[in-house]
C-alpha cells in the first residue's frame, strides 16, 4: 500500500507501508514512483529525464508485506 501523509509548508512523505500490520514501511517513494498517466500526447518525465509512460500501478506497489507479515 502507498501511505502519503502531508505537512506544513507543503512538504509531503510517501511510503510503501506493509498491507497486513499497516506499520512496518518498508520502502521511501518519490512522485516518479507512484506517477501514472492516461493515455494522451503530453509526456511526463522523471528526475533522470526518462519518459514515464506507466498507465497503472505495478502489483510489487499495490500489495506488499512486510518480513514479519510474510511469514
Amino acid at each position: 500500500m502507498i501511505r502519503i501523509k502531508f505537512g506544513a509548508g507543503g512538504s509531503q512523505e510517501i511510503k510503501k507501508v506493509c498491507n497486513v500490520c499497516k506499520k512496518a514501511v518498508i520502502q521511501d517513494l518519490q512522485v516518479e514512483d507512484i506517477l501514472v498517466k492516461k493515455p494522451s500526447d503530453m509526456k511526463v518525465f522523471d528526475k533522470d529525464g526518462n519518459e514515464i509512460t506507466r498507465t497503472s500501478l505495478p502489483n510489487s506497489l499495490k500489495v506488499c508485506q512486510c518480513e514479519e507479515c510474510n511469514d
